[in-house]
C-alpha cells in the first residue's frame, strides 16, 4: 500500500502525520485500538513508522496513554521483504524477528545527527522541568549531573547558563577530565555517597542503579532528583518516601515539551533516508 502508516506514540506522532499530509503524502495512522482495527492487516502497509522510543517495555509499541495495545511481535510478523519499519531504539529481539522476514529497519536513534538533536531537546526539557518543580531562585544553587554523554553534557551546560553551580559525576576518566576542562567540578561516580548531601538538584542520565536507599536518605532536605534516563533508573522512586528529597520523572521530555521541533526533525531524517536511496514518499 502506498504512503505511510504511523503507529502509536505521543503528540510527536500526531504532528508528524500532519506534516506529511501537508506535503501530500498518503498517511494512515492508528493512535488507539479502534483506529488500528480499521487499518488491518498491517501487512498491507509497506512503510511503517513507530514512535521514538518505539517501546517502553520492549514488548509493545509505545503509546502515551496506553490507548494502543499492539505488540512488537505483531508488527514484526506483518513484515515482509518490501516492508520498511522506521522508529527509535528497536529492541534486539524485534530486529531479529523483522529481519527474519527480510524487512528493512531504519532506527532513527542510530542516526548520529538525530540522536544528538534528540539529546539536546531532552536537555532543554530538563531545564523546563527544573523551573516547574522549584519555587526557589536557582542561581548559585548546586546541581549534580550524572554521566557526561550526549544528554548529560548539554544538560550541564544549560544548567550552568542559568547560574547554577554545576557538578558532574562520571565513570570514564576521559569524561571527568573533559568536564573539568569545561569548568565543571567533576568527580568519579564511585564517590557519589560522599557528595550526595551537597546538592539542591540532581539530574541523572545514567541507565544503571547508582543511588542506594541510604544515599537517597542522605540527600539534602528540599532537594529534587530528576530521572532523565531510561530503565533501569539510577534510584528507586519508592526510596524517596518519608525523606526530605523529591523524585521527578523526566521520561520522554522531547515529546512533552518540544513536540513540533521533534516531529519536524523526524520528518527531515526520514526524507533524507529516502533521498539517499533515490526513493520518494507518496
Amino acid at each position: 500500500m502506498k504512503g505511510i502508516l504511523i503507529l502509536g506514540g505521543d503528540e510527536r506522532q500526531k504532528k508528524l502525520a500532519k506534516l506529511f499530509e501537508s506535503d501530500n503524502v498518503t498517511v494512515h495512522s492508528a493512535f488507539d485500538d479502534a483506529e488500528l482495527e480499521q487499518l488491518r492487516p498491517l501487512s498491507a502497509h509497506e512503510t511503517i513508522i513507530l514512535p521514538v522510543p518505539c517501546s517502553k517495555d520492549k514488548k509493545h509499541v509505545f503509546s502515551a496513554d496506553n490507548t494502543l495495545s499492539l505488540s512488537l511481535d505483531a508488527v514484526a510478523a506483518a513484515a515482509k521483504s518490501t516492508t520498511l519499519i522506521i522508529g527509535g531504539g528497536f529492541p534486539d529481539g524485534f530486529c531479529a524477528a523483522a529481519q527474519k522476514n527480510k524487512a528493512r529497519l531504519f532506527d532513527l536513534l542510530g542516526e548520529k545527527e538525530f540522536a544528538l538533536f534528540n539529546a539536546h531537546l531532552t536537555a532543554q526539557g530538563a531545564v523546563r522541568l527544573l523551573l516547574e518543580n522549584t519555587k526557589q531562585y536557582v542561581v548559585s544553587k548546586r546541581a549534580l549531573v550524572t554521566g557526561f554523554g550526549k544528554i548529560a553534557r548539554p544538560t550541564a551546560l544549560f544548567l550552568r547558563s542559568l547560574g547554577l553551580d554545576v557538578y558532574v559525576a562520571a565513570r570514564r576518566r576521559e569524561n571527568i577530565t573533559e568536564a573539568a576542562a569545561l569548568g565543571f567540578k567533576a568527580f568519579d561516580l564511585s564517590e557519589l555517597s560522599s557528595f550526595v548531601r551537597l546538592f539542591d538538584y540532581i539530574f541523572n542520565t545514567v541507565p544503571a542503579k547508582l543511588f542506594s536507599k541510604s544515599d537517597v536518605c542522605r540527600m539534602k532536605d528540599g532537594s529534587v532528583y530528576f530521572e532523565l534516563a531510561s530503565r533501569p533508573f539510577a534510584a528507586d522512586e519508592s526510596d524517596f518516601e518519608r525523606t526530605g528529597a523529591r523524585f521527578v520523572s523526566g521520561g520522554g521530555l522531547p515529546g512533552r515539551f518540544c513536540t513540533d521541533s521533534c516531529a519536524e526533525k523526524i520528518k527531515e531524517t526520514i526524507e533524507n533516508y529516502f533521498a539517499k536511496r533515490g526513493e520518494k514518499l507518496e
